[in-house]
Protein backbone atom coordinates (compact mmCIF):
# COMPACT_ATOMS: atom_id res chain seq x y z
CA UNK A 1 0.00 0.00 0.00
CA UNK A 2 3.20 2.61 0.53
CA UNK A 3 3.21 2.27 -3.76
CA UNK A 4 -0.42 4.51 -3.79
CA UNK A 5 1.10 7.93 -4.87
CA UNK A 6 -1.74 9.31 -6.76
CA UNK A 7 -5.58 8.81 -6.19
CA UNK A 8 -8.42 10.61 -8.53
CA UNK A 9 -11.79 11.36 -7.02
CA UNK A 10 -14.80 12.12 -9.54
CA UNK A 11 -17.61 13.42 -8.06
CA UNK A 12 -17.34 15.70 -4.83
CA UNK A 13 -20.98 15.66 -3.15
CA UNK A 14 -20.70 13.53 -0.05
CA UNK A 15 -19.25 10.05 -0.79
CA UNK A 16 -15.87 11.74 -2.74
CA UNK A 17 -15.56 14.51 -0.91
CA UNK A 18 -15.15 12.49 2.36
CA UNK A 19 -12.81 10.31 0.51
CA UNK A 20 -10.41 12.87 -0.39
CA UNK A 21 -10.46 14.69 2.94
CA UNK A 22 -9.76 11.39 4.40
CA UNK A 23 -7.26 10.71 2.51
CA UNK A 24 -5.06 13.91 2.71
CA UNK A 25 -6.20 13.83 6.63
CA UNK A 26 -4.42 10.38 6.88
CA UNK A 27 -1.51 11.15 4.41
CA UNK A 28 -0.84 14.14 3.40
CA UNK A 29 1.96 13.40 1.26
CA UNK A 30 -0.76 12.09 -1.02
CA UNK A 31 -1.62 13.65 -4.57
CA UNK A 32 -5.19 14.12 -4.43
CA UNK A 33 -7.62 15.52 -7.69
CA UNK A 34 -11.08 15.70 -7.49
CA UNK A 35 -12.93 15.97 -10.82
CA UNK A 36 -16.19 17.33 -10.88
CA UNK A 37 -18.90 18.26 -12.88
CA UNK A 38 -18.25 22.20 -14.92
CA UNK A 39 -21.08 23.52 -12.19
CA UNK A 40 -20.39 21.37 -8.89
CA UNK A 41 -18.55 23.96 -6.61
CA UNK A 42 -17.59 23.43 -2.51
CA UNK A 43 -19.11 20.54 -0.90
CA UNK A 44 -23.48 21.13 -0.87
CA UNK A 45 -25.54 19.41 1.69
CA UNK A 46 -28.08 18.27 -0.09
CA UNK A 47 -30.51 17.85 2.72
CA UNK A 48 -30.49 21.95 2.21
CA UNK A 49 -32.40 22.17 -0.84
CA UNK A 50 -36.37 21.54 0.08
CA UNK A 51 -35.60 24.22 2.16
CA UNK A 52 -33.41 26.51 -0.40
CA UNK A 53 -36.87 26.00 -2.65
CA UNK A 54 -38.80 27.65 -0.09
CA UNK A 55 -36.57 30.47 0.53
CA UNK A 56 -35.39 29.34 4.12
CA UNK A 57 -32.20 28.92 3.28
CA UNK A 58 -29.52 30.59 1.21
CA UNK A 59 -27.43 28.50 -0.95
CA UNK A 60 -24.12 30.21 0.17
CA UNK A 61 -24.86 28.82 3.65
CA UNK A 62 -25.51 25.70 2.43
CA UNK A 63 -22.28 25.27 1.14
CA UNK A 64 -18.80 24.77 2.00
CA UNK A 65 -16.98 26.72 -0.36
CA UNK A 66 -13.45 25.02 -2.03
CA UNK A 67 -11.02 26.02 1.03
CA UNK A 68 -11.74 23.21 2.23
CA UNK A 69 -10.05 21.82 0.15
CA UNK A 70 -7.43 23.92 -1.44
CA UNK A 71 -5.70 24.40 1.86
CA UNK A 72 -5.25 20.88 2.44
CA UNK A 73 -3.47 20.83 -1.25
CA UNK A 74 -6.36 18.66 -3.28
CA UNK A 75 -6.33 19.14 -6.89
CA UNK A 76 -9.39 20.65 -7.87
CA UNK A 77 -10.82 19.77 -11.41
CA UNK A 78 -14.45 21.34 -13.17
CA UNK A 79 -14.35 19.45 -16.14
CA UNK A 80 -16.49 16.12 -16.80
CA UNK A 81 -15.01 12.94 -16.85
CA UNK A 82 -15.31 11.11 -20.08
CA UNK A 83 -13.62 8.06 -19.89
CA UNK A 84 -11.47 5.73 -17.74
CA UNK A 85 -8.82 3.58 -19.02
CA UNK A 86 -8.20 1.16 -16.92
CA UNK A 87 -5.17 -0.44 -18.80
CA UNK A 88 -2.74 2.62 -18.69
CA UNK A 89 -4.81 4.06 -15.27
CA UNK A 90 -5.89 7.36 -16.82
CA UNK A 91 -9.40 9.50 -16.21
CA UNK A 92 -9.82 11.54 -19.53
CA UNK A 93 -11.58 15.04 -19.17
CA UNK A 94 -13.67 16.46 -21.17
CA UNK A 95 -11.45 18.96 -22.67
CA UNK A 96 -8.84 16.18 -23.54
CA UNK A 97 -6.75 16.75 -20.87
CA UNK A 98 -5.78 13.51 -18.54
CA UNK A 99 -5.35 12.45 -15.17
CA UNK A 100 -3.38 9.00 -13.98
CA UNK A 101 -4.06 7.38 -10.76
CA UNK A 102 -3.13 4.49 -8.62
CA UNK A 103 -6.58 4.21 -7.03
CA UNK A 104 -9.54 5.81 -8.34
CA UNK A 105 -12.59 6.64 -6.05
CA UNK A 106 -16.13 6.73 -8.20
CA UNK A 107 -18.46 8.87 -6.60
CA UNK A 108 -21.05 9.84 -9.74
CA UNK A 109 -23.96 9.87 -7.27
CA UNK A 110 -27.50 9.25 -9.08
CA UNK A 111 -30.08 11.41 -11.12
CA UNK A 112 -33.60 11.97 -10.55
CA UNK A 113 -36.07 9.28 -12.19
CA UNK A 114 -38.59 10.51 -14.50
CA UNK A 115 -41.60 8.67 -14.99
CA UNK A 116 -43.25 8.30 -18.42
CA UNK A 117 -45.31 10.98 -18.73
CA UNK A 118 -46.63 13.07 -21.09
CA UNK A 119 -45.48 16.74 -20.50
CA UNK A 120 -42.73 16.35 -18.37
CA UNK A 121 -40.69 18.67 -20.45
CA UNK A 122 -43.11 21.62 -19.64
CA UNK A 123 -41.66 24.53 -17.88
CA UNK A 124 -42.72 24.18 -14.19
CA UNK A 125 -41.94 20.77 -13.94
CA UNK A 126 -38.59 19.98 -11.65
CA UNK A 127 -36.89 17.61 -10.23
CA UNK A 128 -34.90 18.71 -6.60
CA UNK A 129 -31.24 17.59 -6.14
CA UNK A 130 -29.10 20.42 -6.80
CA UNK A 131 -29.11 23.97 -5.42
CA UNK A 132 -29.35 24.58 -9.09
CA UNK A 133 -32.59 22.70 -8.97
CA UNK A 134 -33.95 24.61 -5.57
CA UNK A 135 -32.87 27.96 -6.78
CA UNK A 136 -35.08 27.36 -10.47
CA UNK A 137 -37.84 26.09 -8.22
CA UNK A 138 -37.69 29.39 -5.83
CA UNK A 139 -37.39 31.93 -9.11
CA UNK A 140 -40.65 29.91 -10.57
CA UNK A 141 -42.59 30.30 -7.35
CA UNK A 142 -41.77 33.48 -6.99
CA UNK A 143 -41.69 35.12 -10.54
CA UNK A 144 -45.69 33.38 -11.81
CA UNK A 145 -46.74 33.83 -8.01
CA UNK A 146 -47.77 29.54 -8.32
CA UNK A 147 -50.27 29.03 -5.65
CA UNK A 148 -50.90 25.41 -6.58
CA UNK A 149 -48.21 22.32 -6.33
CA UNK A 150 -48.64 18.95 -7.40
CA UNK A 151 -46.24 16.81 -5.59
CA UNK A 152 -45.40 13.30 -7.32
CA UNK A 153 -44.41 11.13 -4.68
CA UNK A 154 -44.74 11.04 -1.27
CA UNK A 155 -41.82 8.96 -0.38
CA UNK A 156 -39.48 11.21 2.98
CA UNK A 157 -38.58 14.23 0.66
CA UNK A 158 -41.89 14.21 -1.00
CA UNK A 159 -43.42 14.93 2.74
CA UNK A 160 -40.66 17.10 3.62
CA UNK A 161 -41.43 19.68 0.67
CA UNK A 162 -45.24 19.05 0.89
CA UNK A 163 -44.52 20.75 4.58
CA UNK A 164 -42.28 23.85 3.31
CA UNK A 165 -44.74 24.41 0.53
CA UNK A 166 -47.37 24.36 2.84
CA UNK A 167 -45.91 26.34 5.43
CA UNK A 168 -45.41 29.02 2.61
CA UNK A 169 -49.21 29.10 2.43
CA UNK A 170 -49.31 27.28 -1.33
CA UNK A 171 -52.26 24.68 -2.11
CA UNK A 172 -49.97 21.33 -1.76
CA UNK A 173 -51.54 17.87 -4.05
CA UNK A 174 -49.55 15.01 -3.37
CA UNK A 175 -49.81 11.85 -5.50
CA UNK A 176 -48.52 8.72 -4.64
CA UNK A 177 -48.58 5.03 -6.19
CA UNK A 178 -49.04 3.49 -3.17
CA UNK A 179 -51.69 3.11 -0.58
CA UNK A 180 -50.25 5.36 1.87
CA UNK A 181 -46.93 7.60 2.54
CA UNK A 182 -43.80 6.89 2.88
CA UNK A 183 -43.81 3.48 1.94
CA UNK A 184 -40.25 2.34 2.18
CA UNK A 185 -40.55 3.80 6.16
CA UNK A 186 -43.33 3.26 7.98
CA UNK A 187 -46.03 0.24 7.58
CA UNK A 188 -50.02 1.65 7.00
CA UNK A 189 -51.01 1.80 10.54
CA UNK A 190 -48.13 4.60 11.13
CA UNK A 191 -48.70 6.33 8.08
CA UNK A 192 -51.98 6.68 9.03
CA UNK A 193 -50.91 8.98 11.80
CA UNK A 194 -49.57 11.37 9.49
CA UNK A 195 -52.21 11.35 6.93
CA UNK A 196 -54.82 12.59 9.12
CA UNK A 197 -52.21 15.58 10.32
CA UNK A 198 -51.45 16.21 6.75
CA UNK A 199 -55.47 16.37 5.70
CA UNK A 200 -56.00 18.67 8.96
CA UNK A 201 -52.89 21.26 7.36
CA UNK A 202 -54.70 21.08 3.81
CA UNK A 203 -52.69 18.92 1.99
CA UNK A 204 -54.70 16.98 -0.78
CA UNK A 205 -53.33 13.51 -0.53
CA UNK A 206 -53.81 11.25 -4.00
CA UNK A 207 -53.13 8.14 -2.77
CA UNK A 208 -52.93 4.63 -5.18
CA UNK A 209 -52.94 7.59 -7.88
CA UNK A 210 -50.76 7.87 -11.19
CA UNK A 211 -50.26 10.81 -12.69
CA UNK A 212 -51.04 10.60 -16.62
CA UNK A 213 -50.07 13.52 -17.63
CA UNK A 214 -49.17 17.37 -17.34
CA UNK A 215 -51.48 19.11 -18.95
CA UNK A 216 -50.33 22.70 -20.32
CA UNK A 217 -49.20 25.08 -23.56
CA UNK A 218 -46.04 26.49 -22.89
CA UNK A 219 -45.93 25.67 -18.89
CA UNK A 220 -47.75 23.59 -16.02
CA UNK A 221 -51.65 24.25 -15.63
CA UNK A 222 -52.96 20.59 -14.96
CA UNK A 223 -52.26 16.98 -13.79
CA UNK A 224 -54.38 14.83 -14.62
CA UNK A 225 -54.41 11.38 -12.67
CA UNK A 226 -55.10 7.77 -13.68
CA UNK A 227 -58.62 7.92 -12.14
CA UNK A 228 -59.57 10.36 -14.51
CA UNK A 229 -59.51 13.57 -12.23
CA UNK A 230 -57.84 16.77 -13.29
CA UNK A 231 -55.65 19.22 -10.16
CA UNK A 232 -54.90 22.38 -10.94
CA UNK A 233 -51.61 23.31 -10.83
CA UNK A 234 -49.24 26.04 -11.92
CA UNK A 235 -46.04 23.84 -11.03
CA UNK A 236 -45.08 20.08 -10.61
CA UNK A 237 -42.09 18.88 -8.13
CA UNK A 238 -41.06 15.22 -9.48
CA UNK A 239 -39.95 12.97 -6.55
CA UNK A 240 -40.02 9.64 -8.08
CA UNK A 241 -36.64 8.35 -7.29
CA UNK A 242 -33.53 8.07 -8.36
CA UNK A 243 -31.09 6.07 -10.66
CA UNK A 244 -27.33 5.40 -10.29
CA UNK A 245 -24.83 7.09 -12.57
CA UNK A 246 -23.38 3.96 -13.59
CA UNK A 247 -22.19 5.39 -17.19
CA UNK A 248 -18.88 6.17 -17.12
CA UNK A 249 -18.41 2.64 -15.09
CA UNK A 250 -20.03 0.84 -17.55
CA UNK A 251 -18.23 2.24 -20.21
CA UNK A 252 -14.90 1.11 -18.01
CA UNK A 253 -16.16 -2.14 -18.05
CA UNK A 254 -16.82 -2.44 -14.35
CA UNK A 255 -19.16 -5.08 -13.34
CA UNK A 256 -23.23 -3.59 -12.32
CA UNK A 257 -25.33 -4.94 -10.09
CA UNK A 258 -29.18 -5.13 -10.55
CA UNK A 259 -29.73 -1.60 -9.13
CA UNK A 260 -26.30 0.17 -9.29
CA UNK A 261 -22.26 -0.34 -9.62
CA UNK A 262 -21.65 -3.38 -8.18
CA UNK A 263 -18.62 -3.10 -4.92
CA UNK A 264 -17.35 -5.69 -1.75
CA UNK A 265 -17.88 -5.36 1.39
CA UNK A 266 -14.88 -3.00 1.28
CA UNK A 267 -16.74 -0.88 -1.42
CA UNK A 268 -14.24 -2.58 -4.60
CA UNK A 269 -15.60 -2.66 -7.51
CA UNK A 270 -14.47 -5.42 -10.14
CA UNK A 271 -10.96 -3.72 -10.66
CA UNK A 272 -9.63 -3.72 -7.40
CA UNK A 273 -7.74 -0.56 -7.67
CA UNK A 274 -10.80 1.13 -8.67
CA UNK A 275 -13.06 2.09 -5.46
CA UNK A 276 -17.25 3.41 -5.43
CA UNK A 277 -19.87 4.15 -3.19
CA UNK A 278 -22.63 6.63 -2.25
CA UNK A 279 -25.50 7.03 -4.08
CA UNK A 280 -24.02 5.60 -7.12
CA UNK A 281 -23.53 1.65 -5.82
CA UNK A 282 -26.07 -1.15 -4.31
CA UNK A 283 -25.78 -1.84 -1.21
CA UNK A 284 -26.36 -5.24 0.69
CA UNK A 285 -29.73 -5.07 3.30
CA UNK A 286 -28.45 -5.97 6.65
CA UNK A 287 -31.91 -7.72 7.01
CA UNK A 288 -32.32 -9.37 3.53
CA UNK A 289 -28.99 -9.39 2.32
CA UNK A 290 -30.10 -8.86 -0.64
CA UNK A 291 -29.18 -5.94 -3.16
CA UNK A 292 -30.68 -2.38 -2.23
CA UNK A 293 -30.29 1.11 -2.93
CA UNK A 294 -28.97 3.89 0.15
CA UNK A 295 -28.78 7.08 -1.66
CA UNK A 296 -28.82 8.96 1.76
CA UNK A 297 -26.65 11.42 2.71
CA UNK A 298 -25.04 9.70 6.13
CA UNK A 299 -24.34 6.68 3.53
CA UNK A 300 -22.46 8.62 1.23
CA UNK A 301 -20.82 10.28 3.94
CA UNK A 302 -19.58 6.90 5.77
CA UNK A 303 -18.99 5.11 2.40
CA UNK A 304 -15.93 7.82 1.29
CA UNK A 305 -14.44 7.59 5.06
CA UNK A 306 -14.69 4.01 4.61
CA UNK A 307 -13.03 4.42 0.87
CA UNK A 308 -10.11 6.50 2.05
CA UNK A 309 -9.15 3.87 4.71
CA UNK A 310 -9.13 1.29 2.89
CA UNK A 311 -7.18 2.72 -0.24
CA UNK A 312 -4.32 3.46 2.69
CA UNK A 313 -4.56 -0.54 3.63
CA UNK A 314 -6.60 -0.26 6.40
CA UNK A 315 -9.09 -3.17 5.19
CA UNK A 316 -12.28 -1.84 6.62
CA UNK A 317 -15.75 -3.40 5.77
CA UNK A 318 -18.54 -1.37 4.98
CA UNK A 319 -21.82 -2.61 7.29
CA UNK A 320 -24.67 -4.22 5.42
CA UNK A 321 -27.64 -1.28 5.19
CA UNK A 322 -30.32 -0.58 7.39
CA UNK A 323 -31.46 2.91 6.17
CA UNK A 324 -32.17 5.44 8.35
CA UNK A 325 -34.53 7.59 7.69
CA UNK A 326 -36.37 10.49 9.60
CA UNK A 327 -38.26 14.06 8.02
CA UNK A 328 -41.09 16.37 9.48
CA UNK A 329 -44.13 17.92 8.75
CA UNK A 330 -45.13 21.11 10.39
CA UNK A 331 -45.22 19.44 14.21
CA UNK A 332 -45.03 15.39 13.55
CA UNK A 333 -41.86 14.26 13.30
CA UNK A 334 -40.88 11.15 11.39
CA UNK A 335 -38.51 8.32 11.20
CA UNK A 336 -38.08 4.43 10.27
CA UNK A 337 -35.27 2.31 9.98
CA UNK A 338 -34.43 -1.55 9.31
CA UNK A 339 -37.34 -3.06 6.63
CA UNK A 340 -41.35 -2.46 7.56
CA UNK A 341 -43.52 -5.25 8.51
CA UNK A 342 -44.73 -5.24 5.17
CA UNK A 343 -41.77 -5.39 3.45
CA UNK A 344 -40.57 -8.58 5.90
CA UNK A 345 -44.06 -10.20 4.98
CA UNK A 346 -42.97 -9.91 1.19
CA UNK A 347 -40.04 -11.13 1.45
CA UNK A 348 -41.38 -14.33 3.74
CA UNK A 349 -40.22 -13.27 6.98
CA UNK A 350 -42.45 -14.23 10.10
CA UNK A 351 -42.71 -11.16 12.80
CA UNK A 352 -43.81 -9.97 15.73
CA UNK A 353 -45.12 -6.42 15.53
CA UNK A 354 -45.82 -4.04 18.99
CA UNK A 355 -47.01 -0.77 19.03
CA UNK A 356 -46.02 1.20 22.06
CA UNK A 357 -47.36 4.99 22.94
CA UNK A 358 -45.76 7.26 25.41
CA UNK A 359 -44.56 11.15 25.79
CA UNK A 360 -41.88 13.28 24.98
CA UNK A 361 -41.52 14.59 28.98
CA UNK A 362 -42.97 13.02 32.22
CA UNK A 363 -46.57 12.69 32.57
CA UNK A 364 -46.44 15.29 35.12
CA UNK A 365 -45.20 18.01 32.67
CA UNK A 366 -47.69 20.13 31.03
CA UNK A 367 -45.43 20.44 27.66
CA UNK A 368 -45.10 16.41 27.28
CA UNK A 369 -46.32 15.75 23.87
CA UNK A 370 -47.51 11.99 22.45
CA UNK A 371 -45.34 9.60 20.45
CA UNK A 372 -45.65 6.12 19.08
CA UNK A 373 -42.73 3.39 18.60
CA UNK A 374 -43.53 0.74 16.47
CA UNK A 375 -40.57 -2.26 16.42
CA UNK A 376 -40.57 -5.35 14.45
CA UNK A 377 -39.00 -8.90 15.21
CA UNK A 378 -38.33 -11.85 13.47
CA UNK A 379 -40.00 -14.62 15.32
CA UNK A 380 -37.91 -16.85 14.22
CA UNK A 381 -34.81 -15.87 15.84
CA UNK A 382 -36.33 -12.93 17.69
CA UNK A 383 -33.96 -10.16 16.65
CA UNK A 384 -34.99 -6.50 15.60
CA UNK A 385 -35.10 -5.69 12.04
CA UNK A 386 -36.53 -2.72 12.03
CA UNK A 387 -38.52 0.32 13.77
CA UNK A 388 -40.85 3.56 13.42
CA UNK A 389 -41.47 6.87 15.18
CA UNK A 390 -44.47 8.85 14.96
CA UNK A 391 -44.25 12.02 17.27
CA UNK A 392 -45.41 15.35 18.24
CA UNK A 393 -42.07 16.55 19.67
CA UNK A 394 -38.74 16.59 17.91
CA UNK A 395 -36.49 15.20 20.15
CA UNK A 396 -38.14 11.38 20.50
CA UNK A 397 -37.31 10.44 16.62
CA UNK A 398 -33.75 10.74 17.46
CA UNK A 399 -34.77 7.23 19.33
CA UNK A 400 -34.02 5.49 15.40
CA UNK A 401 -30.82 5.78 15.96
CA UNK A 402 -30.67 3.74 19.34
CA UNK A 403 -33.00 1.15 17.12
CA UNK A 404 -30.69 1.18 13.88
CA UNK A 405 -27.56 0.27 16.47
CA UNK A 406 -29.82 -2.43 18.04
CA UNK A 407 -30.63 -3.91 14.22
CA UNK A 408 -27.01 -3.72 13.59
CA UNK A 409 -26.16 -5.35 16.84
CA UNK A 410 -28.61 -8.02 16.53
CA UNK A 411 -30.42 -7.05 19.57
CA UNK A 412 -33.30 -9.41 20.38
CA UNK A 413 -36.95 -8.88 22.54
CA UNK A 414 -35.47 -9.86 25.79
CA UNK A 415 -32.38 -7.70 25.27
CA UNK A 416 -34.58 -4.41 24.85
CA UNK A 417 -36.72 -5.28 27.43
CA UNK A 418 -33.60 -4.46 30.08
CA UNK A 419 -32.97 -0.95 27.65
CA UNK A 420 -32.62 1.46 29.98
CA UNK A 421 -32.36 5.37 29.21
CA UNK A 422 -31.15 8.43 31.12
CA UNK A 423 -34.22 10.09 33.09
CA UNK A 424 -35.03 13.78 33.33
CA UNK A 425 -38.90 15.39 33.79
CA UNK A 426 -38.12 18.01 31.05
CA UNK A 427 -36.15 15.75 28.66
CA UNK A 428 -37.88 12.32 28.87
CA UNK A 429 -40.97 9.59 29.59
CA UNK A 430 -41.63 8.39 32.99
CA UNK A 431 -39.37 5.84 33.39
CA UNK A 432 -41.99 3.16 33.38
CA UNK A 433 -43.38 4.40 30.24
CA UNK A 434 -40.04 3.94 27.97
CA UNK A 435 -41.56 2.75 24.92
CA UNK A 436 -38.94 0.71 23.27
CA UNK A 437 -38.24 -1.21 26.46
CA UNK A 438 -41.87 -1.18 26.55
CA UNK A 439 -42.56 -2.51 23.29
CA UNK A 440 -39.93 -5.08 23.89
CA UNK A 441 -41.74 -6.42 26.84
CA UNK A 442 -44.81 -6.77 24.35
CA UNK A 443 -43.08 -8.50 21.84
CA UNK A 444 -41.20 -10.90 24.59
CA UNK A 445 -44.62 -12.02 25.34
CA UNK A 446 -45.72 -12.55 22.20
CA UNK A 447 -42.75 -14.43 22.13
CA UNK A 448 -42.70 -16.59 24.59
CA UNK A 449 -46.16 -16.98 26.66
CA UNK A 450 -48.24 -20.15 26.32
Amino acid sequence: MHQVRRVVVIGCSGCGALAALTLKKLKSSLEVTIIREPNEKGLLTRCATPYICCGDVMVDSSYKDDNIFTEKGIKLVSVAAVEINREIKIVKTADGNTYPYDKLVLATGAKPVMPNVSGVDLSGVFTLRTSGDAVDILHWLNSRRVRNVVLLGAGAIGVEKAYLLSRQGLKVAVVEMFGHIMPSILDPDMAEEVQVYMKEKGVQLQLNQKATAINGKDSVESVTLASGEEINARMVIISVGARCNVELAKHAGLKLGKLGLKVNGYLQTSDPDIYAGGDLIEYQSHITGKPTLGQLRPNAVISGRVIAKNILGFQVKFPPLINSFSTKFFDKSIAGAGITESKAEKEGIEVVAVRQESTSKHSMMRERKPYIVKLIFDKTDQRLIGGQIVSDAECPVKYIDVIALAIRCGLKALDLATFRCAGQPELSPDPGKEPIALAAERAFEKLYSK
